[in-house]
């Protein structure tokens, strides 16, 4: 009772004994901001490089396992299955005990499953060892998030995060074009290797530079009340009409990169050394997006860039599925539908983020997680869809982005949040 009679008097949570105060934005020096925005990027390219890193291998994994490619696309699933799960968990801890320890543990575990991954007998050990890689993997997205609504105020926080998909952005630069590359001088699960050693020079640098935010509370981890706490943050109208278009926009991503090795490499015949340039793109499109939207963004409300990409990403999916089912154009007749879809998810999420969260404060945690948990679960479903259709053609991959796209749409016109947000009751 008197942890809820000072939250109301404005005391905020009890803190924990912490080795020093939390970080604020009044105590960062420019350098120091710059710093901090690098370091939270980083943490945030653990899941796109786990994801893009080995599409290019997956027929040679396949041959290796004997089994269909569909079997290795399940691995995917399983991985966004795996973040899923794991960010219902990780949200509550950094809430009770601060972000540093839930980060530097989840960076572990990350390692641990990265090298299970790359010592997988068959399909079913390598879904197992994704899902052990995912798990640890979702701390750093979630607690980079948190992070940010920790230390800058409400208003910054998706201008914060267009500056950290800079960084984000990186890894379908790159990720694609390093995994096949690697399958000229190694095996695949050379990619899993550097992924785990990759996570274990990021805990050392993040125990040195990284600082504590969020002084930790006295909130119960009773999982009926973090049950509560989840449905408390679901049922607020401000945060479900941000999340839900972000959840079906980035299910049409995660259709694209479950099925997008197949059909480079085995309809149009791409190798898998080039099939990163195709990634390529992308990367360019994010970076370029990304930060367009967080210089933008000094002068123009975000809900405006919003709206405007979901509605650019319809368009752009009805048209990839209009060219897929024509034939026209081959690979080069998609590559600049998909690319635009792409391209758009850094403003989406940038500014879907940032407004979704800019209601919580000491829940932070929490709702970082949800949004994490409700994207993922979204992604699970768009791969294993994507998994089973024993597609021959690309109409299958173009269809399903269509419809994630035009339902992202619907739900950005028909739910309308609280405007302007008005603060709600923190769950306790």
């Amino acid at each position: 009772m008197l942890f809820h009679a000072l939250r109301r008097a404005g005391g905020g949570p009890i803190p924990l004994v912490v080795p020093s105060p939390p970080l604020t934005q009044t105590a960062l020096t420019p350098a120091r901001r710059f710093e901090l925005i690098i370091l939270f990027g980083v943490l945030t390219i653990f899941t796109p490089i786990a994801v893009d890193l080995y599409l290019p291998a997956f027929p040679a994994i396949a041959r290796e396992f004997g089994s269909p490619i569909a079997a290795v696309e399940h691995s995917l699933a399983a991985y966004f299955i795996g973040i899923a799960i794991g960010q219902a968990v990780v949200g509550p801890l950094s809430d009770r005990y601060g972000r540093r320890w839930p980060l530097l543990l989840g960076l572990l575990l990350y390692a641990l499953g990265s090298a299970a991954c790359a010592m997988a007998t068959g399909p079913l050990a390598l879904d197992a060892a994704r899902l052990l890689q995912a798990l640890g993997g979702c701390a750093g997205s979630v607690l980079a998030r948190a992070c940010v609504r920790d230390i800058f105020p409400p208003g910054e926080a998706a201008r914060i995060f267009a500056q950290m998909l800079l960084i984000l952005s990186v890894s379908p630069l790159f990720a694609p074009l390093v995994g096949g590359w690697l399958l000229l001088v190694s095996d695949w699960r050379m990619g899993f290797w550097l992924q785990s050693l990759l996570a274990l020079l990021t805990v050392i640098v993040m125990i040195f530079r990284l600082p504590e935010s969020h002084p930790g509370s006295d909130r119960t981890l009773n999982p009926l009340a973090v049950a509560h706490d989840y449905w408390h943050i679901l049922r607020n109208r401000h945060f479900y009409a941000y999340v839900t278009p972000v959840l079906l926009s980035c299910c049409g991503l995660y259709v694209w990169l479950t099925g997008w090795s197949h059909v480079a490499i085995q309809m149009f015949g791409v190798s898998p050394q080039n099939f990163g340039y195709t990634f390529l793109l992308n990367g360019i499109g994010l970076v370029v997006t990304s930060q367009a939207v967080a210089h933008l963004l000094k002068r123009r409300p975000a809900r405006l860039f919003f709206n405007g990409a979901i509605g650019f990403q319809a368009l752009a999916a009805v048209l990839a599925l209009v060219f897929a089912w024509n034939g026209w154009g081959g690979l080069y007749g998609m590559l600049p539908f998909t690319f635009v879809y792409c391209a758009l998810i850094g403003v989406v999420n940038s500014t879907g983020g940032g407004l979704a969260m800019a209601e919580f404060g000491h829940s932070a945690g929490m709702a970082s997680a949800l949004m994490g948990m409700m994207i993922y679960a979204g992604g699970f479903a768009g791969s294993l869809a994507m998994g089973a259709m024993p597609a021959q053609t690309p109409v299958p991959m173009a269809l399903l982005m269509c419809l994630c796209g035009l339902a992202a749409l619907v739900a950005a016109m028909k739910l309308k949040p609280l405007l302007p947000a008005q603060p709600s009751a923190k769950p306790g």
